[in-house]
């Protein structure tokens, strides 16, 4: 039976974080305005951000607040604009550095809960902290929703609701609308390829994480990771098609398009880099599985009762009753102690990282690369180069040719494990083949290409190309000693 109140938590936090933006304050003057204030800053940032402007930073809030302060014609007090700033930042006490709580109904666990949240965070890649840089800031998930919420552009609905929306404009002919819509493409995109690069950094800090942090993430299948790829990367062809019609379009109407399809090009391009993302992520996690299952077990054995009461307190006794006392007072105070914010102690951090170089001379989306693995790339280039010839030769290549190889040959594929996550990387999603710089965290197929172009000219002429990949229905499985066991796909280069 349908409740009512299906999704009401979910629903509450928009409507709460919406309810307190700019509120509970005292900024003066400009207290009857403090949320449209409050509401036009987060605007103002997204716009920065989805342009990757980086004065982002607090004396760059108060600058665009005080412009907006001038431009209601509203009186201008710098102490008041640095009160509203801060409490768009932080709750409280900004020297604290607090999070925002609200206390809301939970209907799936049948109690009221906390809900703790912030509208602006910090920008850790823009920020260059390692380099002593000031903090940058960018929109929480919380404001992006606040943001699209009009639009109701939410994380329920999907990324492929603002694809199908911007195509619909576009058929009308509505391109200064669509270009607002492609900037949400783009600031979703981004947002989505700064979750998966913080996700890359935090499993190679803490492994464990990718058990613990199981339903956070909403595992998903590689089938249906690759589904879901699939269908974005049809619907912007869809919208592409349209390109070709600008010709149809008034004057003014087509120098709007040229400059829309400008901007949804970098949109396609960051899906495509996002793609690239989450395959690179659903490898290394396989490897971190593979490689360290131990990690994933060890659990801790220690306990109160039987390690500090029984074993040691008991056993050997205190020096002076008064340490009884602060041993237990923290367990039972009604009073939670200060606790430092992250936020203090990450600014005083230098940035573990596996690059030997500055991040401000790679590209704009480098990720950070795992520790580097060995591999016989001799041996590598010399068995896909026949796979790569008869893609080129033939267009296509069935994987299960392979079964046809004696069991010496079939040992030398095994024998590379880097060989089984390609096969994997081909299946999962679609790649345009492409010549670039190596560069760590490249994905391995563009680093495979390169090195094979590299040792023979011809593969070249796959420049440009598209590999894709399609399930053989009915014929023979891929086996390889047993040891690797997959449907038999065929990897194939896409008609022009």
């Amino acid at each position: 039976m349908d409740r009512a109140n299906t999704g009401l938590h979910e629903r509450l936090k928009k409507t709460t974080a919406i309810s307190q933006l700019g509120q509970g304050m005292d900024v003066g003057a400009l207290n009857d305005y403090s949320h449209q204030i409050a509401l036009y800053l987060l605007l103002k940032v997204f716009k920065r951000e989805i342009n990757n402007n980086s004065q982002r930073q607090r004396r760059d809030l108060i600058s665009m607040t005080t412009a907006v302060v001038k431009e209601m014609k509203l009186p201008i007090n710098l102490e008041e604009i640095e009160r509203l700033v801060d409490g768009v930042l932080y709750s409280g006490d900004p020297k604290q550095q607090s999070y925002f709580t609200a206390r809301i109904y939970d209907e799936k666990a049948g109690e009221i809960r906390e809900f703790k949240y912030r509208y602006l965070i910090p920008d850790r890649e823009a920020s260059n902290w390692q380099e002593g840089g000031s903090t940058v800031y960018m929109l929480s998930e919380t404001a992006q929703e606040i943001i699209f919420i009009t639009r109701e552009i939410l994380e329920e609905f999907g990324f492929d609701l603002e694809q199908f929306y911007t195509l619909q404009l576009i058929k009308n002919g509505n391109f200064t609308e669509a270009k607002s819509s492609v900037s949400n493409l783009i600031a979703r995109v981004r947002n989505l390829i700064k979750k998966e690069k913080d996700w890359r950094e935090d499993i190679l800090r803490n492994p464990g994480l990718i058990f613990s942090a199981y339903k956070e993430r909403k595992r998903r299948t590689e089938a249906e990771v690759r589904e879901q790829f699939k269908d974005e990367k049809k619907v912007f062809n869809d919208i592409f098609v349209w390109q070709d019609r600008l010709d149809t379009f008034e004057n003014v109407n087509r120098k709007e398009g040229e400059l829309l399809f400008e901007e949804l090009e970098r949109a396609r391009s960051l899906h495509d880099r996002l793609a690239e993302l989450t395959i690179s992520n659903l490898s290394l996690e396989l490897q971190i599985r593979r490689d360290n299952p131990d990690i994933f077990w060890k659990t801790s054995r220690l306990s109160f009762k039987k390690d500090f009461w029984q074993n040691t307190i008991l056993q050997e006794g205190l020096p002076r009753m008064e340490l009884l006392e602060e041993m237990l007072n923290p367990l039972f105070s009604p009073a939670q102690d200060f606790i430092f914010p992250l936020d203090w102690a990450w600014s005083e951090q230098q940035l573990y990282s596996y690059l030997e170089e500055s991040e401000a001379e790679l590209e704009e989306f480098e990720v950070e690369a795992a520790p580097k693995r060995e591999f016989d790339w001799e041996l590598i280039l010399d068995l896909w180069q026949d796979v790569f010839r008869e893609l080129k030769e033939e267009g296509e290549f069935n994987l299960n040719q392979l079964n046809q190889l004696p069991p010496a040959e079939k040992e030398r594929w095994l024998s590379q494990e880097i060989n089984l996550e390609l096969f994997m990387m081909f299946i999962i999603t679609d790649i345009k083949l492409r010549l670039v710089e190596e560069y760590p965290g490249l994905d391995e197929r563009l680093l495979l290409f390169k090195r094979l172009t590299e040792k023979n000219e011809e593969f070249a002429e796959l420049a440009g190309k598209r590999v894709k990949a399609e399930l053989n229905a009915g014929a023979e499985k891929l086996n390889l000693l047993d040891q690797f066991i997959i449907s038999p796909y065929k990897i194939y280069l896409e008609a022009e």
